[in-house]
């Protein structure tokens, strides 16, 4: 019994192995650190070489946790090759998967390009035939009545686009028919929906999820309860525009396009 104990004793580290393994650990911690740290400036004398130094020294760390903290330094080698090839297999996935995301530059196929269908809204798609029919340029300048509401209780619009003319006179008619959420409605510069969500969070409730004196905000409406409706009354430059709701985490699901033409 006493010779079967110690043999495995001497199978796992002694408590002063882990000991000086976790001081190493500690160190190479410290050492990435000062690396990235802006205050100590060594990331602006070593350019592009600190991301290949950074990999190398959390590669030492990797293979010291696994030889010692995870014993594989002092168990049979069957079980190192089983953990190196599940480890080499994961790395050849995200490679794949990597290189498939820059085969395609995180942009649609061109098929999807080629074939996609840009969304008009119906009452839109009526007024643009009529102007058609009469020879008539459709918003020139004129009042132009849109419509947004929910889907539901879904964080989402009911319409996922609009349209107009630059300096028509907007009537946008606000609906907030969820039961339980409370939305309100933005009009941002495109591209900055995202930012002005966040920028709205410290604003808060009282100043309606958006953040007073904002610069890329348009046209916002109040905070509406479920059941709300309010109409807004602007015109708009030409341009790309966004239409999205700032309360926090609406932003993500909840927002269009908002097109303008000259």
């Amino acid at each position: 019994m006493t010779t079967s104990h110690v043999e495995n004793e001497s199978h796992h580290p002694s408590f002063m192995q882990y000991v000086v393994v976790a001081v190493i650990l500690f160190v190479v911690t410290i050492v990435e650190f000062l690396l990235i740290w802006d205050r100590v400036g060594i990331d602006d004398d070593l350019g592009a070489s600190k991301i290949p130094i950074l990999i190398i020294l959390s590669l030492f760390k990797f293979a010291v946790v696994i030889m010692f903290y995870m014993h594989l330094k002092f168990d049979a080698s069957l079980f190192s090759l089983l953990f190196v090839s599940g480890l080499a297999l994961g790395l050849i996935v995200g490679l794949a998967l990597l290189a498939v995301s820059f085969g395609f530059e995180g942009k649609p196929r061109d098929y999807a390009l080629a074939n996609a269908v840009p969304y008009v809204h119906e009452g839109e798609a009526a007024e643009e035939h009529v102007a058609g029919e009469e020879g008539e340029e459709p918003h020139s300048g004129g009042p132009v009545n849109l419509s947004v509401g929910v889907v539901g209780d879904a964080l989402q619009f009911d319409t996922a686009s609009m349209e107009a003319s630059a300096g028509s006179e907007i009537t946008l008619t606000f609906n907030n028919i969820s039961a339980v959420n409370q939305h309100n409605l933005v009009v941002v510069q495109a591209g900055t929906k995202d930012e002005v969500a966040t920028a709205g969070i410290a604003a808060g409730a009282d100043n309606n999820w958006v953040s007073p004196g904002d610069e890329r905000v348009l046209f916002n409406s109040k905070l509406l309860d479920p059941g709300g409706t309010e109409v807004l009354e602007f015109t708009l430059a030409a341009g790309e525009y966004t239409f999205v709701c700032t309360f926090p985490g609406h932003n993500i699901t909840m927002f269009g396009d908002f097109t303008v033409t000259p």
